[in-house]
């Protein structure tokens, strides 16, 4: 394999411009360098045909950021590839060494890869029966690990650097009965309990896999992907740093603390929310919404910062965490977390503005899974946006009510989610949303409450409309 230099990547890269600052730069809060700073992704994709085949320069973009900040090493959480052909991890090796060629950084200095793969790396899917040697990874997996990343392949793997102890377990091809059995306690378990054991009083040790831990992060599930998250409870330096779920990391849910740490890093293809998954349900502008993270370790506490990857922009505040790692001071913990959110507000004496929206006029505001019901028009409300009150928080959503004007009977319900997985910065000023016709009744009179939604489920006080009857049919 031929890793040179390829055009279309660096276009990619010249195309959004370079947006960290050079060097290793220091905390405004500290006067020396971190002793260890990390680049994490999660989810590049590579491969992926949709969404304009940005995924590509996304990735290179991300490693160009860590590279200006003199990274010591990047992680990369799991599906860095769509569907695990041999061209896809090629893909993304060449990606790699464009940007740190022999492992090297910008100083000259050992950039360590920390790479685990997930599902759609070695699966995607398909049983060990249907992978073609030919084209499949899987099957010859140590093989291709060892040419492309120039380091053996192993199920589970430790890791130490600058001091600091890194496990991580790969995406299982072991027999296993179901995908419950993606992480296996018993492969991981010899790595952690040496990692556990060499790593200092009160540092952590950071553990990488693709899935998250159940019962951690937004968005993680009840239910385990496998025995190894067993492993975690008892030891407060464990940092576990996953990927898989492609949650927005302006989220605050994204950081969970409990037993341990646990973060969900962003992601850098599509970004998906409840109630939506699948890019072609997910609101305008989900598919640059891609993040990275940089963990940096002081003496005193980590930092956390959270960018967008093609703007460059901070996606909320800085998380800390106090070191020593003490469970009795994790500042994460879903009871604090939750204390520091407040209800949104509306700016004095907003209301609901509701007008009738027929046909090609309202094209533009139907989400793209409602365009069926775009010829039957509906109402379009306009409002100004809440603020926010809380710390590290934004209006996830607004929920409008129809009432009949009459008696104030609830005729239907909507939500309609904001651009907060973009950040702050690209949250509107004000809001134009289409309550579609077919949830109403036509030619009776309604009007419209409106609430706004942060992340932690505070509601503000409702504005709300003037009467309007809605017209269907164009």
């Amino acid at each position: 394999m031929n890793l040179s230099r390829r055009g279309f990547l660096g276009g990619g890269a010249a195309l959004f411009g370079s947006v960290a600052a050079a060097g290793a730069a220091k905390s405004a809060r500290h006067d020396a360098p971190p002793r260890l700073k990390i680049g994490v992704i999660a989810d590049p994709h590579i491969g992926t045909q949709w969404m304009m085949g940005i995924n590509s320069p996304a990735t290179e973009k991300a490693f160009r950021d860590f590279r200006e900040q003199r990274v010591d090493a990047v992680a990369v959480l799991g599906d860095f590839t769509n569907s695990g052909t041999i061209a896809q991890w090629e893909e993304f090796a060449q990606i790699w060494y464009d940007v740190f060629p022999d492992d090297l950084g910008a100083d000259g200095k050992r950039v360590e890869k920390l790479f685990v793969t997930g599902n759609h790396d070695v699966a995607c899917w398909k049983p060990p029966e249907k992978q073609d040697p030919a084209t499949d990874v899987a099957p010859k997996i140590a093989e291709h690990w060892k040419r492309l990343f120039h380091e053996e392949y192993a199920p589970a793997w430790r890791k130490e650097i600058k001091g600091f102890q890194f496990t991580g377990i790969n995406w299982g091809l072991y027999p296993k009965e179901s995908i419950a059995d993606a992480f296996r306690r018993e492969i991981l378990e010899p790595h952690l309990k040496e990692a556990q054991a060499r790593a200092k009083p009160g540092e952590p040790v950071f553990h990488l896999q693709h899935a998250p831990i159940s019962n951690t992060c937004y968005c993680s599930g009840k239910k385990g992907f496998g025995t190894a998250e067993q492993l975690f409870g008892d030891d407060e330096r464990a940092f576990v740093l996953s990927g898989h779920v492609h949650k927005p990391l302006t989220h605050p849910r994204n950081i969970w603390q409990g037993g341990y740490t646990a973060l969900s890093a962003g992601v850098v293809t599509w970004t998906s929310f409840p109630p939506f998954g699948w890019p072609k349900e997910l609101p305008g502008g989900s598919a640059y919404a891609k993040s990275q993270c940089t963990i940096a370790v002081y003496d005193d506490e980590i930092e956390i910062e959270r960018k967008s990857v093609w703007t460059g922009d901070q996606l909320g505040e800085i998380w800390r965490i106090p070191l020593p790692l003490d469970k009795a001071t994790f500042p994460y913990t879903r009871e604090k977390i939750e204390a520091r959110g407040a209800a949104p507000v509306f700016p004095s004496g907003a209301k609901v503005v509701a007008n009738v929206g027929m046909g090609e006029n309202v094209f533009w505001k139907v989400p793209p899974n409602k365009k069926a019901v775009q010829g039957a028009g509906g109402i379009v409300l306009t409002f100004p946006a809440a603020e926010p009150r809380g710390t590290d928080d934004l209006v996830m959503c607004y929920e409008a009510v129809a009432r009949r004007a009459d008696d104030g009977a609830e005729l239907a319900k909507r939500r309609f989610y904001t651009e907060f997985f973009m950040g702050r910065r690209y949250m509107r000023n004000l809001c134009e949303y289409l309550f579609e016709a077919d949830a109403l009744a036509s030619e009776t009179k309604c009007v419209f409450d409106v609430c706004a939604i942060d992340f932690f489920g505070n509601r503000s006080d409702a504005i709300t409309s003037g009467p309007v009857s809605c017209r269907r049919g164009s």
